[in-house]
């Protein structure tokens, strides 16, 4: 559980820095509404990254995933053993997507993304 909590502080970081730094370098004065809406891009971003790994996670493209495989095999003409075997071993497209990745990735910007549009309804 710390692991995860470490690694969501750690992304919800670099959004915060980076915004900072553009706000700073672009041009006209630096102005808080100029940070917020520049923290709210990343925040979206990383919450849409977030949300997809989560819907890919669901299992949502595991059957896209086999059925393209199986038409790639279909459409191949050299039928091999070796083949066949590691075509009904492969795991499914969920499995590979890590869970405390998806989860870090989706709190971390979901919480920046509330949080800038607080601070932007409090302005």
């Amino acid at each position: 559980m710390k692991s995860n909590i470490k690694s969501i502080l750690v992304i919800s970081m670099f959004p915060v820095i980076i915004a900072f730094i553009l706000a700073l370098v672009s041009t006209g004065p630096f102005t808080l509404e100029k940070y917020v809406n520049t923290l709210f891009y990343f925040a979206v971003s990383i919450a849409l990254i977030g949300i997809a790994l989560y819907v890919v996670k669901g299992g949502f493209f595991d059957f896209f995933s086999y059925s393209f495989k199986k038409v790639a095999k279909a459409l191949t003409r050299t039928p091999d053993i070796h083949d066949e075997i590691s075509f009904k071993t492969n795991f499914h497209l969920s499995e590979r997507v890590n869970v405390s990745y998806m989860k870090s990735f989706l709190y971390s910007g979901l919480f920046l993304t509330f949080l800038s549009i607080a601070v932007a309804y409090i302005l």
